[in-house]
Protein backbone atom coordinates (compact mmCIF):
# COMPACT_ATOMS: atom_id res chain seq x y z
CA UNK A 1 0.00 0.00 0.00
CA UNK A 2 1.20 3.51 -0.81
CA UNK A 3 -0.07 6.88 0.31
CA UNK A 4 0.29 10.56 -0.38
CA UNK A 5 -0.54 13.60 1.71
CA UNK A 6 -2.73 16.40 0.39
CA UNK A 7 -2.74 19.77 2.16
CA UNK A 8 -6.23 21.23 1.87
CA UNK A 9 -8.10 24.16 3.41
CA UNK A 10 -9.72 21.70 5.84
CA UNK A 11 -6.40 20.11 6.87
CA UNK A 12 -4.12 17.32 5.68
CA UNK A 13 -5.81 14.47 3.84
CA UNK A 14 -4.16 11.07 3.56
CA UNK A 15 -4.79 9.34 0.22
CA UNK A 16 -4.05 5.60 0.18
CA UNK A 17 -3.79 3.29 -2.82
CA UNK A 18 -3.23 -0.40 -3.36
CA UNK A 19 -2.43 -2.15 -6.63
CA UNK A 20 -2.71 1.12 -8.53
CA UNK A 21 -6.16 2.09 -7.22
CA UNK A 22 -7.23 4.65 -4.63
CA UNK A 23 -8.74 2.82 -1.67
CA UNK A 24 -9.20 5.49 0.98
CA UNK A 25 -9.02 9.13 1.90
CA UNK A 26 -8.60 9.94 5.56
CA UNK A 27 -9.97 13.29 6.64
CA UNK A 28 -8.00 15.57 8.98
CA UNK A 29 -7.56 14.10 12.43
CA UNK A 30 -6.08 10.79 11.23
CA UNK A 31 -3.46 9.26 13.50
CA UNK A 32 -0.05 10.82 12.98
CA UNK A 33 -1.39 13.73 10.92
CA UNK A 34 0.88 16.34 12.50
CA UNK A 35 4.09 14.36 12.04
CA UNK A 36 6.45 14.67 9.09
CA UNK A 37 5.89 11.53 7.10
CA UNK A 38 8.89 10.20 5.20
CA UNK A 39 6.90 7.27 3.77
CA UNK A 40 4.49 9.42 1.75
CA UNK A 41 4.95 9.12 -2.00
CA UNK A 42 4.46 11.45 -4.92
CA UNK A 43 1.05 10.83 -6.55
CA UNK A 44 1.48 9.13 -9.93
CA UNK A 45 -0.76 7.38 -12.40
CA UNK A 46 1.04 4.12 -11.65
CA UNK A 47 0.45 4.18 -7.90
CA UNK A 48 -3.21 5.14 -8.40
CA UNK A 49 -3.03 8.42 -6.47
CA UNK A 50 -2.69 11.02 -9.22
CA UNK A 51 -6.32 11.08 -10.39
CA UNK A 52 -7.67 11.60 -6.86
CA UNK A 53 -4.95 14.16 -6.05
CA UNK A 54 -5.74 16.13 -9.21
CA UNK A 55 -9.47 15.95 -8.46
CA UNK A 56 -8.91 17.33 -4.95
CA UNK A 57 -6.75 20.18 -6.29
CA UNK A 58 -9.57 21.19 -8.62
CA UNK A 59 -12.28 20.69 -6.03
CA UNK A 60 -10.60 22.92 -3.46
CA UNK A 61 -9.90 25.50 -6.18
CA UNK A 62 -13.69 25.74 -6.58
CA UNK A 63 -14.07 23.79 -9.81
CA UNK A 64 -17.42 22.02 -10.16
CA UNK A 65 -16.14 18.50 -10.60
CA UNK A 66 -17.70 15.07 -10.38
CA UNK A 67 -15.54 12.08 -9.53
CA UNK A 68 -14.93 10.16 -12.72
CA UNK A 69 -12.75 7.51 -11.13
CA UNK A 70 -13.57 3.98 -12.11
CA UNK A 71 -13.29 2.52 -8.67
CA UNK A 72 -16.14 2.29 -6.23
CA UNK A 73 -14.83 1.13 -2.87
CA UNK A 74 -15.19 -2.43 -1.63
CA UNK A 75 -18.26 -3.00 0.49
CA UNK A 76 -21.61 -4.73 0.53
CA UNK A 77 -23.69 -4.60 -2.63
CA UNK A 78 -26.03 -2.10 -0.97
CA UNK A 79 -23.13 0.12 0.14
CA UNK A 80 -21.69 0.07 -3.38
CA UNK A 81 -25.06 1.14 -4.81
CA UNK A 82 -25.34 3.94 -2.26
CA UNK A 83 -21.78 5.14 -2.91
CA UNK A 84 -22.35 5.06 -6.67
CA UNK A 85 -25.57 7.07 -6.28
CA UNK A 86 -23.80 9.54 -3.96
CA UNK A 87 -20.98 9.95 -6.50
CA UNK A 88 -23.61 11.19 -8.97
CA UNK A 89 -24.82 14.05 -6.73
CA UNK A 90 -23.46 17.16 -8.48
CA UNK A 91 -21.23 19.83 -6.96
CA UNK A 92 -23.43 22.44 -5.26
CA UNK A 93 -26.35 20.05 -4.75
CA UNK A 94 -27.62 17.99 -1.85
CA UNK A 95 -29.76 14.88 -1.51
CA UNK A 96 -31.60 13.46 1.48
CA UNK A 97 -30.64 10.13 3.02
CA UNK A 98 -34.09 8.83 2.06
CA UNK A 99 -33.86 9.98 -1.57
CA UNK A 100 -30.37 8.49 -1.86
CA UNK A 101 -31.74 5.17 -0.59
CA UNK A 102 -34.41 5.31 -3.28
CA UNK A 103 -31.75 5.96 -5.95
CA UNK A 104 -29.88 2.92 -4.62
CA UNK A 105 -33.04 0.83 -4.98
CA UNK A 106 -34.19 0.69 -1.38
CA UNK A 107 -37.14 2.80 -0.25
CA UNK A 108 -37.31 3.89 3.38
CA UNK A 109 -33.65 3.09 3.99
CA UNK A 110 -32.45 6.41 5.40
CA UNK A 111 -30.72 4.77 8.38
CA UNK A 112 -29.02 2.17 6.18
CA UNK A 113 -27.86 4.97 3.86
CA UNK A 114 -26.47 6.82 6.89
CA UNK A 115 -24.57 3.69 7.82
CA UNK A 116 -23.17 3.41 4.29
CA UNK A 117 -22.15 7.08 4.30
CA UNK A 118 -20.42 6.62 7.67
CA UNK A 119 -18.32 3.85 6.10
CA UNK A 120 -17.51 5.73 2.87
CA UNK A 121 -13.74 5.32 2.45
CA UNK A 122 -13.51 8.03 -0.24
CA UNK A 123 -15.01 11.17 1.28
CA UNK A 124 -15.10 14.22 -1.01
CA UNK A 125 -14.62 11.97 -4.08
CA UNK A 126 -17.81 10.13 -3.14
CA UNK A 127 -19.41 13.24 -1.64
CA UNK A 128 -21.10 11.99 1.51
CA UNK A 129 -21.04 15.60 2.76
CA UNK A 130 -23.82 16.35 0.23
CA UNK A 131 -26.21 13.93 1.94
CA UNK A 132 -28.50 15.69 4.42
CA UNK A 133 -31.72 14.96 6.30
CA UNK A 134 -35.16 15.36 4.73
CA UNK A 135 -35.79 18.41 6.91
CA UNK A 136 -32.62 20.10 5.58
CA UNK A 137 -30.42 19.45 8.61
CA UNK A 138 -26.82 18.34 8.28
CA UNK A 139 -27.08 14.80 9.65
CA UNK A 140 -23.68 13.32 10.41
CA UNK A 141 -20.21 13.39 8.88
CA UNK A 142 -16.99 11.53 9.67
CA UNK A 143 -14.98 14.75 9.75
CA UNK A 144 -17.50 16.46 12.05
CA UNK A 145 -20.32 18.86 11.33
CA UNK A 146 -18.08 21.94 11.11
CA UNK A 147 -16.14 20.29 8.28
CA UNK A 148 -19.37 19.20 6.55
CA UNK A 149 -20.68 22.75 6.85
CA UNK A 150 -17.41 24.10 5.39
CA UNK A 151 -17.51 21.70 2.42
CA UNK A 152 -21.14 22.57 1.66
CA UNK A 153 -20.44 26.31 1.98
CA UNK A 154 -17.46 25.84 -0.36
CA UNK A 155 -20.00 24.51 -2.86
CA UNK A 156 -22.38 27.42 -2.26
CA UNK A 157 -24.78 25.60 0.07
CA UNK A 158 -25.60 27.06 3.46
CA UNK A 159 -27.67 25.05 5.95
CA UNK A 160 -28.34 25.47 9.67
Amino acid sequence: MEYALFNSPIGTLKLSAKNGQIISIQLPGWEGENKTDKNAVKPTKENGLLEAYTFLEGYFAGKKLSWQGKQIPAGTEFYKKVWQAAAEVPFGSTISYNALGQKAGRHGAARAVGSAMARNPLPILVPCHRVITSDLKLGGFGGGLDMKRWLLKHEGIVLN
